[in-house]
């Protein structure tokens, strides 16, 4: 198993936090990361949002790019607004509880 730094050595886009939530969520290697692929890796790790209650894209992006292995910033801009629609649509789920 992996360790915080380890992993966020390992995946673009991934600092210690991000490291330690994916370890948290059992998202434990890269592969397992890419297995389940940015959205179900979101869900996983923030099921009822961030430290706030939001949902954020930004993760979602960081995410991806670590998929990608490569910044979030080069990521197809069909893909960021896909995740910013899914993360919208999160929200909007959250708040009409």
């Amino acid at each position: 198993m992996s360790s915080e730094k380890e992993l966020a050595k390992q995946l673009k886009n991934v600092g210690p936090a991000l490291a330690k939530k994916m370890l948290q969520a059992g998202i434990d290697s890269p592969e397992k990361l890419k297995s389940l692929g940015a959205q179900k890796a979101y869900d996983l790790m923030y099921a009822n949002g961030d430290s706030y209650g939001d949902h954020n894209a930004a993760y979602l992006h960081a995410l991806e790019g670590a998929i990608r292995d490569c910044d979030w910033s080069e990521i197809p801009e069909s893909i960021k607004e896909n995740h910013r629609n899914y993360a919208q649509k999160l929200q909007k789920a959250k708040h009409s509880r």
